[in-house]
Order: C-alpha cells, then sequence, then structure tokens
C-alpha cells in the first residue's frame, strides 16, 4: 500500500508533451525548453474564447488510473504513470523523427514515407489515447456493471475498467484476454492507408478528445477514416474503406484550406468541451465551429 502523498495527484489524460505541440511557445526556438508552455482553448459550453492557460493545469483528472483495494487503499500506485511516461517519451521521440523529415521537400514524392515501425507506434498510441480517456473509463464501467450487476461495486468496477482497458500493470501476452478491448480498437487500423499532412501555417488545432474516428458501424472490419492531430504543423490522417482507394498507401502532403476545414471540424465534434490551439480562432474558423455545434444539436434533436 501506498501514501497518496507518494502518487502523482494530477493524472494527464491528454499528455502535456502532447500539448506542447500546439503551444505557442512550442516553434520559438530553444526558449521552448524553459519558458512555461500555454494554449489557447475555445469553449464550446461558454462560447467564448479565453486567454492561454497553462498547460499543466488541463486535461487531468486526481488519480484517475489507481486501482483500489477493498479499503479504498491504492494498490499498484502509479504503474499506469509509470507506462503512461515511457510512451509519452516514446512520442516525443517519434514526433521529433517526423519533424525532421517531413519538411524535406523531396519526401513529397515518396511513396513509402513512415516506417513500419513509425506506423506501429502511431496506431499504438492513437489507440491507448483512446483507452486512457476518462469517458472510455467511464463506458468500461458501465459495462462492468452490465455484465456483473450487483456483485461488484462501484470500486470494483473502476479496477474493472482499468485493468481491461489498459492491461499494463504487468507482462501480457499478444493472446491474452486483457488486450482483448485493445486488440478490437487497433485490428481495424491496420489495414488503413498513412498520410501525415504538413501545414506551414502552423494553424491545426486539437481538443480534449483528439482521436476523431468516423466508421459506418463499429465494430467493423476497418474504419473509414481517423484524423489525429500531432502539433500544429502535422497531422496523421488514415484513411480506409471507400477513401483509401484515393489515396496512396502510405504517403506526405501539403496541407490545403479544405484539410485545415476538415481537421478542425473533425476535432469540434470528436471534442468533449474544448478545442486547443495555438492562436486565437479567426472569423473562418469561428464560422466551421459553428457550423459543427449547430449540426450537432439539430443530430441530439432528431
Amino acid at each position: 500500500m501506498s501514501k497518496k502523498s507518494d502518487i502523482t495527484k494530477k493524472q494527464h489524460y491528454i499528455p502535456q508533451v502532447y500539448l506542447r505541440g500546439f503551444s505557442p511557445e512550442y516553434h520559438k526556438g530553444d526558449i521552448r525548453l524553459s519558458k512555461e508552455y500555454t494554449i489557447y482553448f475555445w469553449d464550446k459550453g461558454q462560447n467564448h474564447i479565453m486567454k492561454p492557460v497553462p498547460i499543466k493545469s488541463i486535461c487531468y483528472s486526481e488519480y484517475l488510473y489507481e486501482v483500489t483495494g477493498n479499503d479504498g487503499e491504492i494498490v499498484c500506485s502509479n504503474y499506469l504513470e509509470k507506462f503512461f511516461s515511457i510512451m509519452e517519451r516514446m512520442f516525443s521521440e517519434y514526433r521529433d523523427i517526423l519533424e525532421r523529415k517531413a519538411f524535406l521537400k523531396d519526401n513529397l514524392k515518396t511513396k513509402c514515407f513512415l516506417s513500419n515501425k513509425e506506423k506501429s507506434f502511431w496506431a499504438t498510441y492513437i489507440v491507448i489515447q483512446i483507452l486512457r480517456m476518462p469517458l472510455t473509463l467511464k463506458l468500461a464501467e458501465k459495462v462492468g456493471f452490465e455484465t456483473w450487476g450487483d456483485k461488484i461495486n462501484v470500486k470494483q468496477a473502476k479496477n474493472i475498467a482499468r485493468l481491461f482497458c489498459l492491461p499494463f500493470f504487468y507482462e501480457i501476452k499478444n493472446d491474452s484476454k486483457e488486450l482483448q478491448v485493445f486488440n478490437a480498437l487497433i485490428d481495424p487500423i491496420k489495414k488503413m492507408s498513412f498520410g501525415i499532412g504538413v501545414d506551414k501555417q502552423a494553424k491545426i488545432v486539437t481538443s480534449d478528445k483528439p482521436v476523431f474516428i468516423h466508421s459506418k458501424k463499429y465494430p467493423c472490419i476497418e474504419y473509414g477514416k481517423i484524423i489525429f492531430p500531432i502539433t500544429s504543423e502535422l497531422c496523421l490522417f488514415l484513411f480506409g474503406e471507400e477513401d483509401k482507394k484515393h489515396v496512396p498507401k502510405n504517403f506526405l502532403f501539403n496541407i490545403n484550406e479544405n484539410n485545415r476545414e476538415e481537421i478542425l471540424k473533425s476535432m469540434v465534434a470528436s471534442s468533449q468541451k474544448k478545442i486547443y490551439a495555438n492562436h486565437l480562432p479567426d472569423k473562418r474558423e469561428m464560422r466551421f465551429i459553428k457550423d459543427v455545434l449547430i449540426k450537432n444539436r439539430a443530430n441530439t434533436l432528431d
């Protein structure tokens, strides 16, 4: 059993290292290593822009990933936090690789932009990002109650959700039942086409739920499309179903206005409450945001 003082209290479901890529400070040379990172956000509920806030102050929940014993004591303290730290270091390394090669003009001609290792990492990272979200864990708790009913209590449901969504407390085999949820999400990605978009205007936004997935149905053999912003200049597109017939299998491309609009709209649609960016939205961006919100409200009323 661990003392709470020894455990990370603010456990971020959107990593700080990820959000830094959308900070105004991120592309200002070496000062980014010493200066506090901030980020602009737009709250869908409040309908107005706030001043930049410190990245460390957002997208966290207290003791989110801890498993508790019968008496409410925390067991396996910081196990998932340690695992996420490893993933986030890898994220930083793979993002650096992308930043080094995505801005080389000759790479626009390549038919194999990402290595197999890179594709595997980004697919894995996307799935883990989905599974670490509070909303995903809440849904898993609900499934736990639907499965076991009054045989489990709230604490046990929370533990079950974490063990099945994020089974990284110990070494597990690929065919382990604990990986069923992870495999169900990653399998439809495996045959999708990968595209990395480069935005020379550095106006890509993200959100408090940064993985956008479009699919006509689920479970599915393959998703229709996935959009995952990586920084304000880089965005990962995954193309499946009909869309992949019209694009190369593994390519680099320059983002145009249509792509930028699609990213913005996808982040507004997928977000729970907040959109994050390195800039205040201009009139055009605000119009796109409002269009998506109006459409979402109309769909809710149908």
